[in-house]
């Protein structure tokens, strides 16, 4: 894991604007990163994984050509966590790491993509969704709209994304395999009711400052 020093020092939150809407607590952020990290670790064993510094994005353009979409709902949070990926370089990590027999083909990253979108979301829910009968379930939703020949996905709202850059080395070709990952709290955000739950935390994982695309 990329272990750079902030360039900016942060006591609770990560702030870009003033506006609350952007405010997100150190705490979250770097534990983003570290289930993150864990996951791709547990299933692709002994990987070089970094990760760029943290940041929000305002457009709405997806990465690569395959993305996951899963929702995030507690009571301090409404919204989804995106999963972004090119085909070919991920298809070919699976290969090289032994995730599959033989060629890999769609399903095989439709397969992967999914188990670890899936395993993302289960950490992150323990550790900090709490307890789901506390959230409000008469809220109203807004559509999602997504234009394929523009690569293009929109959450109903306004609000910027928070995004995660992640960059795996491929163990054979060396190459470099980018993955985008999103946080897009279009339904509710209210970060001062953000709590973690109480458990053993390993070293923290150092983060730079939030930065605007």
């Amino acid at each position: 894991m990329n272990r750079s020093t902030p360039r900016e020092s942060v006591s609770q939150f990560l702030i870009l604007e003033d506006s609350v809407e952007h405010e997100y607590p150190e705490a979250l952020v770097r534990g983003m990163i570290d289930i993150t990290d864990g996951v791709f670790r547990g299933l692709f064993g002994d990987i070089e994984v970094t990760c760029d510094s943290p940041g929000v994005v305002r457009d709405r353009i997806i990465f690569g050509e395959v993305f996951s979409l899963i929702p995030l709902e507690s009571a301090w949070c409404r919204g989804y966590m995106m999963m972004q990926a090119e085909q070919v370089p991920f298809m070919q990590l699976l290969e090289h790491t032994g995730r599959c027999e033989g060629q890999a083909g769609f399903r095989e990253l439709n397969g992967m993509l999914g188990e670890l979108t899936n395993l993302v979301w289960g950490a992150f829910k323990n550790r900090y969704m709490g307890d789901p009968l506390a959230v409000d379930r008469t809220q109203v939703q807004v559509p999602l709209l997504i234009n394929h020949k523009q690569k293009y996905i929109t959450f109903g709202t306004d609000n910027p994304q928070l995004c995660f850059v992640y960059r795996l080395t491929d163990p054979v070709t060396g190459r470099i395999v980018t993955l985008h990952q999103h946080f897009v709290f279009s339904l509710n955000w209210s970060p001062e009711a953000f709590r973690e739950a109480a458990q053993s935390v390993a070293e923290p994982v150092e983060t730079g400052a939030l930065e605007l695309f």
